[in-house]
């Protein structure tokens, strides 16, 4: 069996690895979707997460480029339609981060995981001090 070289065996990362953009992302997409995925731990996000990924890339540069339009807009008319689209936007954002266990949900992802609750404080002498005769120590 032929030795494999230490490039091969560095690709084996036991903490996981980072998934690569898409060549088809426009730049600022690219730019939202690594800041993403280098944001969490490495093996965070699998291969199937990609799509999600992608649309909140997407999501992203949408709500820039749409807060930037409601900042320069001084029609009145104009503003209710961009506010409404941010909003839209917005909320896509937070489902897709949800989905994605960005944000708290990545730091701290349900209760289950948390740990088990400390013990109350117990009512009587510890175990190991207990005497068959019923004395303490």
């Amino acid at each position: 069996m032929p030795r494999k070289s230490s490039a091969a065996l560095a690709a084996l990362d036991p903490r996981g690895r980072r998934l690569d953009p898409p060549a088809s992302l426009s730049k600022a997409e690219r730019e939202a979707f690594v800041a993403v995925v280098n944001s969490v731990r490495p093996g965070h996000f699998n291969p199937d997460d990609m799509p999600l990924l992608v649309a909140y890339a997407a999501a992203t540069v949408q709500e820039r480029d749409i807060a930037h339009d409601l900042e320069a807009a001084e029609d009145e008319k104009a503003k209710a339609v961009l506010w409404t689209a941010h909003g839209r936007v917005a909320g896509s954002l937070v489902r897709l981060a949800r989905s994605l266990r960005l944000g708290a949900m990545a730091r701290n992802p349900s209760r289950n995981r948390r740990g088990v609750a400390p013990l109350p404080e117990p009512s009587g002498a510890p175990p190991w001090e207990y005497e068959p005769d019923g004395k303490l120590n």
